[in-house]
């Protein structure tokens, strides 16, 4: 496993989708989720670092 997945708001692309007016699908802004990377880290491991950030603390 690894400890990145997709953005949920765009969906790994890192930024929106627009439509032109003849219909053709262009890049949009940047995601702001994930500024524009279109990763997130994941819920275990974000568990993960913040229990291994509190027992580094509690025992320095």
């Amino acid at each position: 496993m690894q400890p990145f997945a997709a953005c949920r708001k765009c969906r790994g692309f890192g930024h929106q989708l627009r439509q032109t007016r003849r219909g053709a699908l262009k890049r949009g802004k940047d995601c702001r989720r994930c500024k524009g990377t279109g990763t997130r880290i994941r819920l275990g491991r974000h568990l993960w670092t913040v229990w291994r950030r509190t027992y580094h603390n509690g025992t320095r």
